[in-house]
């Protein structure tokens, strides 16, 4: 049973790279809800601490649920639909944000290999969990 070995290894490697991304989108975003300099910045563009606060909790919810397989579609949602309002953000103030867009690929990626994994890892067995053939 090679194959179904495999599988359950590229699950866990997948998991893994949505753990990591997912951690390291909660370490970015953290500053945004404590960081006095983070907190002026918004005052400063006229933004309050209802929209800072808004973003940050799609930011860290949505990357606490694409960390796990079960609710990555819903994780996956809600960092896309922080990604996209961040990036409308930083573009209405003259950034480009390049990181915002790798985020964004990476999670789709891994989003996309996550299910694919799920569609390989489930396909049926012959008799007695062996391969046909």
């Amino acid at each position: 049973m090679p194959g179904s070995a495999g599988a359950g290894r590229m699950r866990l490697i997948l998991a893994s790279a949505r753990g990591l991304l997912g951690g390291w989108i909660i370490a970015l975003t953290v500053p945004l809800l404590i960081d006095p300099h983070a907190i002026a910045a918004w005052s400063a563009v006229g933004l309050g601490n209802r929209s800072r606060m808004l973003l940050a909790a799609a930011e860290l919810l949505g990357a606490a649920l694409f960390a796990f397989e079960t609710p990555i579609l819903a994780g996956l949602a809600l960092l896309m639909a922080a990604f996209v309002a961040a990036g409308v953000l930083h573009l209405h103030h003259g950034e480009t944000p390049w990181w915002l867009v790798a985020y964004a690929v990476v999670a789709l990626l891994l989003w996309r290999f996550t299910v694919r994994s799920r569609r390989t890892g489930e396909r049926p067995d012959g008799p007695k969990g062996q391969t046909p053939g």
